[in-house]
């Protein structure tokens, strides 16, 4: 099972602005990236805060999300039946029970408690990161926490527009 992190962050490192306003600063090339991207992966996994944020599943995508609560939620996910699921599975077992469905893949959107929990249990293989031209008073970054040195290989940088860039990440084994 391949975990694929799609992020967006301004220049100086943030990914989302400390108003929590819904103003996107994201251009409309990362929007169509992710919006391409997550689709071709067709599973995308995030934190409830970010769910909320969202406010509604993504179309054409099943969509979990982490909460410590997922009884709380039993309404809305029978609204969005088989597309919404809520869980309060460690990130292993879930992987394991969507490969066990026959997914090999899933698109990690965030937040960033979400991401630290991937990555402490290194389970994330690539990282894609819009880097936006912007400079926001934010709260959060990529990551909220990390305990341990994660180190990851460049892959490829792609400009997405004049002024932003797409940084492809691949995960080194510790083998190499």
């Amino acid at each position: 099972m391949r975990v694929k992190l799609i992020m967006v962050q301004s220049i100086n490192g943030k990914i989302r602005m400390s108003d929590n306003s819904q103003r996107s600063w994201s251009s409309a090339e990362d929007r169509e990236h992710f919006y391409n991207i997550t689709e071709d992966i067709g599973v995308v996994v995030m934190g409830r805060k970010t769910f909320e944020e969202i406010g509604s599943p993504l179309k054409k995508r099943i969509n979990i999300v982490l909460t410590g609560n997922p009884e709380k939620y039993k309404e809305v996910e029978l609204k969005y039946d088989k597309y919404l699921y809520f869980t309060d599975n460690p990130p292993e077992i879930l992987l394991d029970e969507l490969e066990k469905k026959g997914y090999t893949e899933i698109a990690l959107i965030g937040g960033s408690t979400i991401n630290s929990l991937f990555l402490e249990k290194n389970l994330i293989d690539e990282i894609f990161l819009s880097i936006e031209p912007v400079i926001i008073e934010g709260d959060l970054s990529i990551f909220n926490y990390v305990n341990d040195k994660h180190t990851f290989k460049l892959n490829d940088v792609k400009r997405l527009n004049k002024d932003t860039i797409l940084l492809h990440y691949l995960k080194i084994d510790d083998e190499e």
